[in-house]
């Protein structure tokens, strides 16, 4: 795996590096669920979303809709075309990020091809992830937080060293796409980069190989 990830130090901005292995065992998760078709028409403008977009930490407490969800995913992740290429670009389209949705009561993994989840039991899960982010508050008031995660040995393999920074440009790119997907729907939504990453990581008991690189509480504004 790759060492000195920074996700410690360019993202979460602390001095602990990301474990290589979290958990040995990775929790069970039900059949994949398809998610409602994402919508490519939106209302709202390009220039717009950008000019509105706001780190916004105060939340409804209502959950989101599936469609909502779904469209925040595919933002980040959805596949746009025949050949598999998604919304973010990637460093020799090896695509080594994978999307989480936590809610109160479960766990989401988004699956890119057929725009699916598999979902998993995931009650009590909001107290460690807040306590992980040191506390900040959006984490633990959001009704949702988007986990976006990594595989960095996807992106070694072909670029050795370089794969660091690929991996983790990649993560921005997603993230700015989450960002914006949710100004365009009016909803609000946070970026949290600091965080202690392996106690996220062990929170959401991710496989090994797995990094959290970056949190987004996001949910109906208030």
């Amino acid at each position: 795996m790759l060492t000195g990830l920074a996700v410690a130090v360019l993202v979460t901005g602390c001095s602990e590096k990301a474990p290589s292995q979290v958990q040995g065992r990775h929790p069970r998760y039900g059949k994949p669920v398809a998610l409602p078709a994402p919508a490519t028409d939106g209302s709202m403008s390009l220039e717009q979303a950008i000019e509105r977009r706001r780190s916004q930490r105060s939340f409804r407490p209502d959950p989101l809709p599936v469609a909502a969800i779904g469209q925040l995913l595919w933002a980040g992740q959805g596949i746009i075309s025949a050949d598999g290429k998604r919304t973010a670009p990637s460093a020799g389209a090896l695509y080594p990020l994978e999307l989480y949705v936590v809610t109160p009561t479960e766990v989401m993994h988004y699956l890119p091809w057929g725009h699916r989840v598999e979902i998993r039991a995931g009650p009590g899960l909001r107290p460690a992830l807040e306590a992980a982010a040191f506390g900040q508050a959006p984490v633990g008031a959001a009704p949702d937080i988007i986990v976006v995660a990594a595989v960095p040995g996807r992106t070694q393999r072909k670029y050795g060293a370089r794969a660091e920074a690929f991996v983790e440009l990649e993560a921005g790119h997603a993230a700015q796409n989450i960002l914006l997907e949710a100004t365009a729907h009016g909803l609000a939504a946070v970026p949290v980069g600091s965080f202690h990453p392996s106690k996220a990581a062990t929170a959401l008991a991710l496989p090994a190989g797995q990094a959290v690189l970056y949190l987004i509480p996001v949910g109906l504004a208030p």
